[in-house]
């Protein structure tokens, strides 16, 4: 049983850093057009207006790094746990999927970022626990 627990911990760690890491990535070779994102970070209205204008591709990027992150949740999860059941690898995608919710309530997100970026994270820890030599 506790295996099982630091197993889905491991595996939200590792798919939080890859997350981190893809996000970062993903920054790098689409940078924010200068003067975007307000200095004063307070103001939420400026903020807003801010966040309505980031480019599509950018979104895009954030969630293909959502997507990994539960890729690698998943994984590592299965890969980790003697018994490989499926619901550890989705247990560990539904902890970075409640991180993704987190982010979209408080980031002012366009709806089609709500449907595809909480829809990638269970699919994708199912497809780390299948990578990981499993079947169920």
């Amino acid at each position: 049983m506790v295996r099982m627990i630091l197993a889905v911990l491991a595996g939200v760690i590792a798919g939080g850093i890859v997350t981190g890491v893809l996000e970062a990535l993903g920054h790098m070779a689409m940078p924010l057009p200068e003067g975007l994102i307000p200095e004063d970070l307070n103001d939420r209205e400026a903020l807003n207006a801010a966040l309505a204008q980031v480019p599509d591709a950018n979104r895009v990027a954030v969630i293909a790094a959502w997507a990994g992150g539960a890729l690698m949740a998943g994984w590592v999860t299965t890969t980790l746990a003697r018994r490989h059941h499926l619901a550890l690898a989705l247990v560990a995608g539904g902890g970075l999927l409640f991180a993704g919710l987190s982010n979209l309530i408080l980031i002012p997100s366009p709806l089609w970022m709500w449907a595809f970026g909480l829809a990638v994270f269970l699919p994708m820890a199912w497809l780390g626990y299948r990578l990981a030599g499993k079947r169920g």
